[in-house]
């Protein structure tokens, strides 16, 4: 399997109508409820996942991550530097702060802009 992959068996649903309660009979389509039944793979994939991202979050190991996590921002990030450069400057100590702009830096590891 590629890295990155999600196999398109994965993302079918097979819809099955279950009728409400008390409208067996009936042949009205809005006496019905969709099901959607999805692949056990992708299921299972996706529960992992959500638990791993949990663990990550609840334990704080990536305290300092801004980019690809969820609620937070470049604003979170703008004021988590200034949290740490402010006292340093009012003690007179220098800062050195390095920014990089990393937009294209993977474009080579996938061949193709990603």
């Amino acid at each position: 399997m590629k890295r990155g992959y999600f196999p398109n068996n994965w993302k079918i649903a097979q819809i099955i109508p279950i009728a409400k309660l008390g409208k067996q009979d009936s042949l009205d389509p809005s006496k019905y409820r969709p099901i959607s039944l999805l692949n056990i793979g992708g299921k299972v994939l996706e529960r992992l996942i959500n638990r791993i991202m949990n663990h990550v979050y609840k334990t704080d190991l990536l305290n300092d991550q801004y980019v690809f996590t969820h609620q937070k921002s470049t604003t979170d990030a703008a004021i988590a530097a200034k949290q740490f450069i402010e006292p340093e400057l009012e003690r007179r100590r220098v800062v050195i702060m390095a920014s990089l702009d990393v937009m294209g830096a993977f474009a080579r590891l996938c061949g193709r802009p990603c």
